[in-house]
């Protein structure tokens, strides 16, 4: 098996903390609309920033932007994370959602605007994919940590839901599987006291009730994505200590008289 290389990240509490300070102020409950929604893109606009700068050691060659636009099908529109180059294009993309806020009445759960976040991200794998299919677009969902422990009687907690909401969207193998679906859905669960940052990959098998185990640190969320992209763009063939064959390799070279 071929050995991963981690390179050095910050851990998720640094990421965290670091944008949680950049978001302030926190709206509440009862905040407005608007209040909620410049909470939202403040997040966005610094999480996307820790993600570019973290998965730039991993992809030299392509141009670095949180919040460039890229080409879609009707036209330019902004991805949260975009690293492209003049002969990909859009080579990776990722475009980060968020429910922070519990709803202020009713069952006071995390499962608010489900069908607009839903409806967002197929929107814009779509747009990208149809325009250049051979794109790796992953998605992210932020949502308070405590949104795992929110399950009563026979329903899921708002985590478990949606893990369940998401995972169709999910697992886009290649550029003839659907347009509408990521390479890779995650949702990025995060303390809101800074101290801890995780990543849930929604193809695995959540719990229906409390805190996932088989959740990845921030370090292994970037290599997960670098990996993803690998998947779609290097070569399948590895040595076991994870490099990748050199070019013009004379043993590749058919012997004479044989």
């Amino acid at each position: 098996m071929a050995k991963r290389t981690t390179r050095k990240a910050p851990n998720g509490a640094q990421v965290i903390r670091r944008v949680l300070a950049a978001a302030v102020p926190r709206p509440r409950s009862e905040s407005s609309k608007e209040d909620k929604n410049k909470y939202a893109i403040r997040f966005a606009d610094k999480m996307g920033q820790e993600i570019a700068s973290a998965l730039a050691r991993h992809l030299p060659g392509t141009e670095c932007s949180p919040k460039r636009k890229s080409q879609s099908l009707r036209n330019a529109k902004q991805l949260d994370v975009n690293f492209s180059s003049p002969e990909m294009g859009l080579a990776l993309g990722l475009s980060l959602k968020s429910v922070h806020i519990r709803e202020g009445t009713g069952s006071r759960r995390y499962t608010h605007n489900k069908k607009r976040n839903e409806e967002e991200l197929r929107i814009e794998a779509s747009g990208y994919h149809k325009r250049q299919p051979y794109a790796v677009m992953i998605g992210v969902l932020f949502l308070p940590i405590d949104s795992c422990d929110d399950a009563k009687k026979n329903n899921s907690s708002s985590f478990g839901s949606w893990v369940r909401h998401l995972r169709p969207y999910s697992g886009r193998s290649g550029p003839h599987d659907d347009a509408d679906r990521f390479e890779k859905l995650y949702i990025a669960l995060y303390e809101p006291d800074g101290s801890d940052l995780r990543f849930f990959d929604v193809e695995s098998a959540p719990p229906k009730a409390g805190r996932p185990s088989n959740s990845l640190e921030f370090n292994e969320f970037i290599d997960a994505c670098h990996e993803t992209y690998n998947s779609r763009n290097s070569l399948d063939f590895t040595w076991d200590d994870g490099s990748e064959p050199v070019p013009n390799d004379e043993s590749d070279e058919s012997e004479s008289g044989q």
